[in-house]
Formats: structure tokens, C-alpha cells, sequence
């Protein structure tokens, strides 16, 4: 009731600011841009369908909506497995840079990530499709959730308590984890290589930094998660829905926070983390400030343009308007 809706205004508006600074400055002309930007619209995403944990555990607001559910199954999860896989695309992409800087200048291009991005997208929607079928909506008295598996298929059921929650572990949290961590232990390792190969004095810190945080965030927010919604099918002794379902919710409402919260706190990450993004992000508030102060010169000389045209008519505008 209280900490998820303070988690979706911060994040979105760190979103809306992300999604401005990768889409309007410098930064939307790398190949790491696109991935940024992407990552910064489906975070969103993934925050308005948190909402329905919020209204449903929080606020007891029951949707016992067939078409609601199954859209907001299917938007949730592919939000959620294209946030993994955009920060696995960032890290494959500066592990790339790192690696092959010679090729990566001529092949690590804006047009080659808007290509992996719709590749990487299809593949997800491929494999949550299901959420969005008739395979979806509990409408029984006894229902735990409304947007729970249909009981008219009991095979689906079966499937989805006991097959799903693996091949979700998998794709949203195993491989993501594993892809992203040897990246960035190998650009790490490479940065500290140079740093002593040079004799630099100081190693980049920051790099390090951003590279290290994105690495266990990820682990902290989301592994806890996937690994308790493939357990609980096995640990549960309840005999009904309902008991079934209150056991859980204690331990499901304190691992959805984490997990919700990582798709919220990106953009404060990058501020911390990156001097370059800050610097963007300075940029970014200037110009808004320079167009909204051009706005206000040209409605000022508007309206002096208006008043000398047409002074008898403003004069009497402006009588009318006080009275």
C-alpha cells in the first residue's frame, strides 16, 4: 500500500528522464543508446504492471477481467525478460568494444542494436504468448488471484506451477546473471590488465563502478524472486487455493519489492555511477530550460504584437476580464 506506490512515481520519473537523455543527447548515438532507451521504456512497463500487486494485495481490489489479465500477464513478463536481456545486451556490447575495438567501431552500430533488439523481442514474445491466451483467468469464488491459470485446462495449470517457473528462472534470471557477470568480470579484468601494463595511476572507477552495480543488481532484485516462484509449488502443504495463497504472500510481497524496485532505480544507478550520463543529464536540463525561456519571449512578443494591432479590442479583453 505504501512502499510500491513511492517505488512507481520515483522510477517513472527516473524513466521519463532516461528516456529523454538516450533518445535526445549524445548518448542516443551509440549502440549502447538504443539499449539504454529500451531498457528505460520497459522498466516503465514492467512499473504499471506491478500496479495490479499494488491494487490486488495492497488495496484488496479484486479484476475479474479475462482481457485485463491477460494483457497485463503478457506485457509483464516480456517487460520483464527485455529488461534482463537489455542490460545483457549492454554488457555484450561493451565486452564487444573492449575486446574488438577496431571492429566494434565498424560493426557495433545503431542499426545493428535496433536489429538485435527486435530479434531479442520476438523471441519473448514468442515464449509468453501463452499468457495472453484463454489459458488465463481464475473466476471461481475461491480464485487467489483472478489473473491465475484458467482451472478449465488442468494440464496448462500443471504446466504453469511446475514446468513455467523454470523456463522462466532460466531466460528471466539464470542465463541474464551468468551472460552479464563473466562480461563485465572479463572488461574489468581487461581495464586492470591495461591499468598496469601503462602504469596508469588511477584505474577508471568509474567504469568499474557502473559495471559492478548493474551486475548485482540485477542478482540482489531479481534472482530471490524467480528461485522462490519455483520453490513454493513444492514447499506448499496448503489444500486450498485461498490457504495456499496466504501462505505465500508474505514472502512474495517482500521479494516483489526488490524486484520492482530495480526496474525504478536505473536512472539514479547511472547518475551515481557514470560522470558522463550526469553531465548529459546537465545538458539535458539547460535545453529545457533554453526552450521553455524562448517559449515565454515568443508568447510575450505575441502579445504585444496583438496589442498594438488591435489595441481597442486588448483594452476591452482585458476590462471584461478584470470585471
Amino acid at each position: 500500500m505504501i512502499v510500491y506506490p513511492i517505488i512507481f512515481i520515483i522510477g517513472f520519473i527516473g524513466n521519463l528522464l532516461s528516456s529523454l537523455i538516450f533518445s535526445t543527447t549524445e548518448l542516443s548515438q551509440t549502440s549502447c543508446g538504443v539499449y539504454f532507451l529500451l531498457l528505460a521504456i520497459y522498466d516503465s512497463i514492467a512499473l504499471l504492471g506491478g500496479l495490479h500487486h499494488c491494487l490486488t494485495l495492497g488495496y484488496h481490489v479484486s479484476v475479474p477481467n479475462a482481457i485485463y489479465c491477460r494483457a497485463r500477464n503478457f506485457l509483464l513478463y516480456i517487460s520483464m525478460d527485455m529488461t534482463s536481456w537489455m542490460i545483457v545486451a549492454i554488457s555484450v556490447d561493451r565486452y564487444f568494444k573492449v575486446k574488438f575495438p577496431i571492429k566494434a567501431q565498424i560493426h557495433a552500430t545503431q542499426k545493428l542494436a535496433i536489429i538485435i533488439s527486435c530479434i531479442i523481442t520476438f523471441v519473448f514474445i514468442i515464449k509468453n504468448f501463452h499468457l495472453a491466451t484463454v489459458f488465463i483467468g481464475d473466476f471461481i469464488d475461491d480464485a487467489a488471484d483472478n489473473c491465475d491459470p484458467n482451472p478449465d485446462y488442468p494440464k496448462y495449470v500443471a504446466f504453469f506451477k511446475n514446468i513455467w517457473p523454470w523456463i522462466d528462472l532460466t531466460t528471466y534470471a539464470l542465463l541474464p546473471i551468468v551472460i552479464v557477470t563473466l562480461c563485465n568480470a572479463f572488461i574489468i579484468h581487461d581495464r586492470y590488465k591495461r591499468h598496469v601494463k601503462l602504469r596508469k595511476r588511477n584505474l577508471d572507477h568509474s567504469l568499474i563502478r557502473f559495471l559492478l552495480i548493474s551486475s548485482i543488481s540485477l542478482m540482489i532484485c531479481n534472482f530471490p524472486m524467480s528461485i522462490t516462484i519455483v520453490i513454493f509449488p513444492y514447499v506448499s502443504t496448503s489444500d486450498t487455493k485461498n490457504n495456499y495463497y496466504d501462505e505465500v504472500r508474505f514472502i512474495f510481497d517482500l521479494l516483489r519489492l526488490p524486484s520492482y524496485a530495480s526496474f525504478a532505480f536505473n536512472f539514479y544507478l547511472y547518475y551515481y555511477s557514470s560522470s558522463l550520463f550526469r553531465q548529459q543529464l546537465m545538458l539535458l536540463f539547460k535545453r529545457l530550460c533554453r526552450i521553455q525561456i524562448k517559449f515565454n519571449h515568443i508568447s510575450i512578443r505575441r502579445m504585444e504584437t496583438d496589442r498594438i494591432r488591435c489595441p481597442k479590442q486588448l483594452n476591452l479583453r482585458e476590462e471584461l476580464e478584470g470585471k
